[in-house]
């Protein structure tokens, strides 16, 4: 196998769907750490929830944030920028999307038509009964740049519409673990396919990109994956990923599983927990 490049999903996937912990996949991840292959968060969360998990989990690696919207770099990467890349707050940004208050005037009109309610219509409380987050991770995910959570609240004919409308403005809407995001033309897979490129160049030889998740929205980044694995879910099914048969489903859910997928990769590759 060519030198790995792991991306993954957070929530349900990395982390517990229900608790958010990461520690029963620690071994795993610190395994690939060890061996220098990188692990790439690639979710639906925001900037600075992901900067605040990769410090609790000591890993300091590029990261996607908000279904594919962006791509961050550490301030002191080694990695070859692209000319583009904006520095902000000690980081690099590659955006890939549009902003959130483009998307926000988008949804204005719809509001009329749809019954939905959006994240910006949430105060704290709210967001931290309808997901379990705890109060300043709650003002962590409020804390969006390029997309718009929505909690669905009309019939499945309805979002068909909603999608149809969104999409003649060249946005997308995606299901989640629990929210539907409305984003920009981009998406996980293509945001995962630009930041292989930028590993391609710097590494100088092949490279299998692995990718695991649990969601619809996950769907795109796991097709333009050489190794996809869909990590079970407690409260939802395995979605399906279209002409990829080879898709491997764990055995068990959220981090397990993530442990489970992962030390099968590195163990094929001949890497061992030390």
């Amino acid at each position: 196998m060519s030198r790995l490049v792991i991306f993954t999903d957070l929530d349900g996937t990395l982390l517990d769907h229900h608790t958010y912990s990461a520690e029963p996949a620690r071994p795993a991840w610190e395994a690939a750490q060890a061996a220098g292959v990188p692990c790439i968060f690639n979710t639906s969360k925001t900037r600075v929830e992901v900067e605040q998990l990769q410090e609790k989990l000591g890993l300091h690696e590029p990261f996607i944030v908000e279904n594919g919207a962006a791509v961050w770099f550490p301030g002191d990467t080694d990695l070859p920028l692209p000319p583009d890349a904006r520095p902000t707050d000690d980081l690099y940004c590659k955006l890939l999307s549009i902003p959130r208050t483009e998307i926000l005037e988008a949804l204005n009109p719809l509001r009329g038509r749809f019954r939905f309610r959006s994240l910006s219509d949430m105060a704290v409380n709210e967001l931290m009964e309808r997901t379990g987050l705890e109060r300043q991770q709650a003002i962590l995910a409020l804390q969006r740049e390029f997309s718009e959570p929505l909690v669905w609240m009309d019939s499945e004919d309805a979002l068909k519409e909603c999608i149809e409308a969104l999409g003649a403005l060249n946005l997308r809407l995606v299901r989640g673990g629990r929210f539907h995001h409305v984003i920009g033309a981009g998406d996980k897979g293509q945001a995962m396919s630009w930041l292989l490129a930028v590993y391609q160049k710097a590494f100088g030889g092949a490279i299998t990109s692995v990718a695991l998740g649990d969601s619809e929205n996950d769907l795109n980044m796991l097709a333009a994956a050489d190794v996809p694995f869909l990590v079970r879910s407690p409260v939802h099914a395995p979605p399906t990923i279209p002409d990829r048969p080879d898709v491997c489903i764990t055995s068990h859910c959220g981090p397990e599983g993530w442990a489970e997928a992962v030390t099968s990769v590195l163990e094929q590759a001949g890497i061992r927990h030390p």
